[in-house]
Order: C-alpha cells, then sequence, then structure tokens
C-alpha cells in the first residue's frame, strides 16, 4: 500500500475516532454515549497502527490534517442528532487526536 493510501485509511479511521469521541461528549446524557466512547477508543487503536507503519514528513502532516477536517466536518454533518456544540469543539478533538499520535 503506497502513502497516499495510507493516508486515506489512517484519515478515515480517525475521522470515526473524532466523531464518536465528539459524539459521546456532547451527548454524554444519552443511552450510546458510553458505546461511542469505546468505539473511539477503538479506532484510535487502530489509527496508531497505520500511523506507526509510516514516517511522516511536515507536508504528509499538514495534508493528513487538512483532509482529516473536512471528513470530520461531513461527517458531522451527517450527524444531525448531536448537539450543534460539535462544531464548537470539532478542531480541539482533531488536535488532540493529532497529538496522540504525534502528527502535529
Amino acid at each position: 500500500m503506497g502513502k497516499n493510501d495510507t493516508i486515506k485509511q489512517l484519515t478515515k479511521l480517525l475521522t470515526y475516532a473524532i466523531v464518536h469521541k465528539i459524539g459521546s461528549t456532547v451527548n454524554k446524557e444519552e443511552i450510546y454515549a458510553d458505546k461511542y466512547l469505546k468505539e473511539y477508543e477503538n479506532f484510535l487503536k487502530r489509527s496508531e497502527e497505520v500511523s506507526n507503519n509510516e514516517n511522516w514528513n511536515a507536508y504528509d502532516r499538514s495534508l493528513i490534517k487538512k483532509s482529516l477536517k473536512n471528513r470530520v466536518h461531513d461527517e458531522l454533518l451527517k450527524r444531525d442528532f448531536l448537539d450543534d456544540r460539535k462544531f464548537d469543539i470539532m478542531e480541539e478533538e482533531i488536535d488532540k487526536a493529532l497529538d496522540i499520535l504525534d502528527l502535529r
């Protein structure tokens, strides 16, 4: 698998991780909040495995962040059952996830 394919796979997994983390945060009183948090952890773990298979340069990191922002935003738009605060914390959660993977 080439680096571009790896970036696509990584951003897909990170998108799901971040969206699930946001869902568990903004709607923490809902019955699915705990499930979302567990799914976040699983997606993040899988993202780490994918990320560790590559050596990322500054251009790759900026490409990952840009792609991730677009994908997370689009995915959050689809999830209209989540509180609108989801967009307020989107950037923060993206930065946290990238920090965990040492991609920022």
